[in-house]
């Protein structure tokens, strides 16, 4: 079970302020994707609409993304890409610079926003 953290800047306490600023950025392209809930938890922070489509979490000095897609994408800062369902597969990025925040992130988080965001179940 995840704790729940009351809020974004409760999670960002003590964090490294590098990190800190990337996690921020991060939330600025989360946001531009469209309305969705902001979950801070003690660990990480999600963002969903009917369904988690982004997560990030500080790591020492970097920020670590998981963005859920229904393909399987390419980037320069993917670790790695795994099935999470018979449909999702999550992509585990490792931002270590503000600048790496880019677009091609902006287009990703667009992606699972309206593909992955409202639900994956056939209706």
């Amino acid at each position: 079970m995840t704790v729940a953290a009351a809020t974004v800047d409760s999670y960002l306490e003590g964090k490294d302020p590098g990190a800190a600023a990337m996690f921020r950025r991060f939330a600025e392209l989360a946001a531009a994707s469209g309305p969705a809930q902001v979950e801070p938890h003690r660990t990480i922070v999600h963002w969903k609409r009917k369904r988690v489509f982004a997560a990030a979490f500080v790591n020492g000095r970097r920020l670590e993304l998981n963005i859920d897609l229904l393909r399987e994408a390419t980037h320069p800062t993917l670790l790695a890409a795994f099935p999470t369902t018979k449909r999702v597969i999550t992509h585990r990025l490792r931002i270590n610079d503000v600048s790496e925040l880019d677009d091609s992130i902006a287009a990703l988080l667009r992606e699972a926003y309206e593909e992955v965001g409202p639900g994956t179940r056939a209706g």
